[in-house]
């Protein structure tokens, strides 16, 4: 039997009745782990969206960040962040290269306050070993897992020791996995399944196009919501500007493309232009905007509403 399943675009939300005065009063800031953030959604860490200077753009505004793991100095950065009074929150993989990369940072005497464990499926032998042994190194470190698509692999990854978890498969802009090997889960289902199973926090990572993804996600059960294109192309957005016919556009491309990867081998990611957009103050101001009517349109005051709306299928 072959089971339907649902991505962001095949649903609505129904309205309720607004008890605001004012989408304003509306409170969309979030709770995850150590800290609140001002939004419940962050930029993917991917080398052509975040730099150091992103990260450190987005820490400065409230928001939620994840540097990414390609080519880069931890110790440095997380020093670097903590000593500005900003918090930490770097990415690592499950090779040998994360041994040294965690190794130093404990030499060091470095704890950043977040990690991520970032790889294409975290519901392998590999990843189960690496989360052990960065909760045996880093106990106090808020361990994030990714990524996964089931309720069972986020259910293991909760009993390995992730203190969240990040689901979504294939569902990103410049991802081919489901082309190149047809595994792929729809967004509404992944996050559905996966926040039921599981008592940490889940992550929607992929899959963003509308601003009303956001709503959609969390209405799903995501505690925060990863996104990458939506991000790219801005000033403070990592990525080379290339001029085209007189216009200029940044690059974006995936962690899994031969762009990233520096070769032509395992490729499940392409590269694609998007318009140069400049700053990207007006972008934060406006998502904040839009999840605040979402959250009056949802009859409530903060986020928590969002979980208790209807959600409906619109066949097309």
């Amino acid at each position: 039997m072959i089971k339907t399943e649902l991505n962001y675009g095949d649903v609505y939300l129904v309205p309720k009745k607004t008890v605001v005065d004012s989408r304003k009063d509306c409170d969309t800031s979030v709770q995850f782990g150590p800290r609140r953030f001002d939004m419940p959604i962050y930029p993917a860490n991917m080398k052509s969206v975040v730099s150091a200077e992103t990260c450190e753009y987005f820490a400065r505004q409230g928001w939620f960040y994840t540097m990414h793991r390609f080519n880069v100095d931890t110790v440095a950065f997380v020093r670097d962040m903590q000593d500005k009074g900003l918090f930490a929150s770097i990415s690592v993989g499950v090779n040998e290269d994360t041994d040294e990369q965690l190794a130093t940072l404990k030499a060091a005497g470095l704890t950043p306050e977040y990690m991520t464990l970032d790889i294409a499926n975290a519901w392998c032998v590999k990843a189960e070993r690496m989360i052990r042994k960065i909760r045996e190194m880093f106990p106090d470190t808020f361990l994030i897992g990714g990524n996964i698509a089931t309720a069972e692999a986020a259910r293991d990854l909760e009993s390995w020791g992730c203190n969240a978890i990040k689901a979504g498969i294939a569902g990103g802009r410049v991802c081919i996995t489901k082309n190149k090997t047809g595994f792929h889960r729809p967004m509404v289902s992944t996050v559905s399944d996966c926040a039921a199973a599981v008592s940490v926090p889940v992550i929607a990572d992929g899959g963003i196009v509308e601003h009303g993804d956001m709503a959609k996600a969390l209405k799903c059960g995501a505690a925060m919501i990863m996104a990458g294109s939506l991000f790219a192309g801005y000033d403070e957005s990592a990525g080379e500007i290339v001029e085209i016919n007189g216009k200029h556009y940044k690059e974006y491309f995936g962690s899994a493309s031969q762009f990233n990867k520096g070769a032509y081998v395992n490729v499940e990611g392409k590269k694609i232009l998007v318009e140069y957009k400049g700053s990207i103050t007006k972008l934060l101001r406006e998502l904040k905007e839009d999840l605040q009517s979402s959250v009056s349109y949802a009859g409530g005051a903060d986020l928590a509403a969002l979980r208790d709306v209807e959600m409906i299928f619109v066949n097309r």
